[in-house]
């Protein structure tokens, strides 16, 4: 991140500088319980992962608006309504905005940032009117807040969207829709399933638009969740493809091989004994216990998906049988793992199996 927004990093940096010397922002910067964070916490959050959340949407959003199938079809929109769910510490928001500013002009994007903790919450709004919205040159990006818990149902949620949302905004339904590591954060682990999720986003999401679903999924994490959860999804879209297939519009278009797979039924045999698939992003930073700024990377899990006649057209591009695709990057402990579409077919060409804008 410090290479995307030097200043905006120093910011978050001097903060971390008034917390006590003996406060332990190593560990508590790096809970998956964020809704229960004290102020302390928050700033701890925003030195450990604010920059790594930063430049993963930077990176993904880099990657999807730089396909011209997708770019044309925002660059046409005068005005966009985004929808990202339990953003913590923002790092994901800033990031998006990041990429807005990069690829579009002359737009009007309003951002609605859903997160329950109302400390980390005003950190995000605080740290957009000091630092973010006056360099704002490209479009007029508004961050409206809506503080609320997510809960199974989402009718705390929805009540609160209606209000802020839909009435003060006008807006019907999104143009886009992201959740960025909250899907395993303790206050919902086990009560939603990304089942609900997809059947949320399908619901909400307008035609011809994009989601995406990143989550931390390190093969040696110590948390368990992080390891499955990559199973967990795609298990979960292809059982939501199935029991919503009358109405269902979500394209999943990452990860490449393993879509394609598991909604194939008759090569589920090829995906056995697979420890998960993900990406691994690099981003340059300085962590609470590091005393200098260094190349640093973190295994995460994205799923992106599209609408519509955007989707089916994206996807398309995507069905190369000959492709070997990465499915699994970790520097040291882990092989790279590379998966065709189809077992039985040999790779005479290598992608990424989470980017889709890539030369073959």
């Amino acid at each position: 991140m410090r290479h995307l927004n030097p200043t905006l990093y120093e910011v978050i940096y001097d903060w971390f500088h008034q917390l006590p010397m003996d406060y332990e922002a190593k560990k508590e910067g790096n809970t998956h319980n964020n809704l229960k964070n004290s102020q302390e916490a928050i700033i701890a959050c925003l030195v450990e992962q604010f920059p790594r959340s930063y430049r993963e949407a930077y990176e993904v959003y880099r990657d999807l608006f730089s396909q011209i199938d997708i770019f044309s079809v925002y660059d046409e929109l005068e005005e966009m309504n985004m929808l990202a769910f339990g953003t913590g510490s923002g790092g994901d928001v800033f990031g998006l905005i990041h990429a807005c500013e990069s690829f579009f002009r002359g737009k009007r994007i309003n951002i609605f940032t859903v997160e329950g903790n109302k400390d980390a919450l005003r950190s995000q709004i605080n740290l957009f009117r000091q630092h973010v919205q006056l360099n704002l040159v490209e479009n007029d990006i508004n961050l409206i807040p809506i503080p609320v818990v997510i809960e199974p149902g989402f009718v705390k949620l929805m009540t609160e969207l209606k209000k802020r949302c839909f009435k003060a905004y006008g807006v019907q339904k999104f143009d886009l829709i992201q959740s960025f590591k909250w899907m395993n954060e303790q206050s919902i682990r086990g009560r939603l399933r990304f089942y609900d999720l997809y059947t949320w986003i399908n619901d909400w999401l307008l035609p011809d638009r994009l989601a995406v679903i990143l989550e931390d999924a390190s093969p040696v994490s110590n948390h368990k969740c992080d390891q499955q959860v990559s199973m967990r999804a795609i298990n979960d879209f292809v059982f939501f493809c199935k029991h919503q297939w009358r109405k269902n519009q979500l394209v999943a278009l990452t990860p490449t091989p393993c879509i394609a797979r598991k909604l194939n039924g008759n090569k589920a045999m090829q995906c056995r004994g697979c420890s998960g698939c993900y990406d691994e992003m690099e981003a340059y930073i300085k962590l609470a216990d590091q005393k200098s700024y260094s190349w640093q990377s973190n295994c995460v899990f994205v799923m992106k998906l599209a609408t519509g006649e955007l989707g089916q057209r994206l996807a398309a591009n995507l069905q190369d049988e000959s492709v070997g695709y990465q499915t699994a990057t970790h520097i040291g402990e882990h092989p790279n793992r590379f998966c065709t579409l189809d077992a039985k077919v040999s790779a005479n060409q290598q992608a990424n199996a989470f980017i889709i804008n890539q030369r073959l």
